[in-house]
């Protein structure tokens, strides 16, 4: 659900930069995707990037 309303809200608009960002966050496993997603831990190391970021506040958000 969290990605349907994502894409619903933001497809249109999402720059180069987002998609790269999007695409190493579905990269992740499912449960440490979940746990950024879910805010139980912050991006560190290579996830600390700043595109990586905004794309996860923005699915946050949704």
């Amino acid at each position: 659900m969290i990605f349907e309303r994502f894409f619903s809200r933001y497809e249109e608009s999402l720059s180069d930069a987002d998609v790269g960002a999007l695409t190493r966050l579905l990269e992740l496993s499912d449960n440490d995707l979940m746990d950024l997603l879910l805010a139980r831990k912050e991006p560190e190391g290579d996830l600390s990037d700043p595109d990586i970021v905004r794309v996860l506040g923005l699915l946050r958000a949704v």
